[in-house]
């Protein structure tokens, strides 16, 4: 009977109902196999006069000394349609790449994009790998403000060599609340930046404010200048945006 028990709270309806009663709730998903490579939601923008680069790390060389890894990207637009893969061979432990309207082909828009690093070598069969890299937003030619990696979205198996998704959980209800530790006072724009995480269409609220979300869809919430703070509430347990201010011609975006 514990058995039957224990089976029914780890499935996956189980765990959203854990989640919407509040009884031992799971934000991430536990089982994810050995040897897979994690990847964030990480966030790109052409929009605006918007420029994007992505600074990574090759880790499998830094802290396993593999020498032959390559790494995958795989970009999509704010409505998860894909749009392209980049697949880079010859890293170093130090990498960029720029992401502007032009590597789109003069698309001005934004989405998001995921990163895997590939390696057959078993010194990583019994790890799992997650590089959480960094992300610098250009706006109107002027200096980066960078932030780095911000929610886990999807992984890839290098044993089997499957995708899996799901990383992140959700409720039946939204009772998940998300308040932003910041004061948006004196600031000209404020902008959060949305993924939805998960595979589920997704509701919530910023400031009584509603939304809806498909899977992996993003979207640019705008914060008012009457409003000082942000709260999120939300039937996903991790819905954590990145958050952009604007003072002039000036930027600063970060986390949450």
């Amino acid at each position: 009977m514990k058995s039957l028990i224990r089976f029914i709270a780890n499935s996956e309806f189980g765990v959203k109902l854990r989640n919407t009663l509040n009884i031992k709730s799971q934000i991430y998903n536990k089982n994810i196999p050995r040897s897979s490579s994690i990847s964030d939601s990480f966030a790109w923008r052409t929009d605006n006069t918007f420029k994007t680069i992505f600074k990574f790390s090759d880790i499998l060389d830094l802290f396993y000394n593999i020498k032959n890894s390559y790494v995958e990207l795989s970009f999509f637009n704010k409505n998860n349609k894909f749009i392209k893969s980049v697949k880079i061979n010859d890293l170093h432990l130090s990498n960029s790449l720029l992401i502007d309207k032009d590597f789109f082909s003069g698309l001005e828009d934004y989405g998001y994009f995921n990163i895997f690093h590939h390696s057959d070598d078993p010194k990583i069969s019994n790890d799992i790998i997650s590089n959480r890299c960094y992300l610098g937003f250009s706006y109107k030619e002027n200096l980066y403000s960078f932030v780095h990696g911000n929610a886990f979205i999807t992984y890839f198996n290098n044993n089997n060599k499957t995708i899996g998704e799901d990383i992140i959980k959700t409720s039946l209800i939204k009772n998940q609340i998300y308040k932003i530790q910041k004061c948006f006072d004196g600031y000209d724009r404020v902008e959060l930046f949305m993924t939805n995480p998960t595979t589920k269409k997704i509701y919530f609220s910023v400031n009584n404010n509603k939304y809806k979300l498909n899977s992996k869809c993003s979207k640019i919430i705008y914060i008012y200048k009457d409003e000082k703070e942000a709260i999120i509430k939300s039937n996903c347990t991790f819905l954590r945006p990145v958050v952009f201010t604007y003072k002039k011609n000036y930027i600063d975006v970060h986390h949450s």
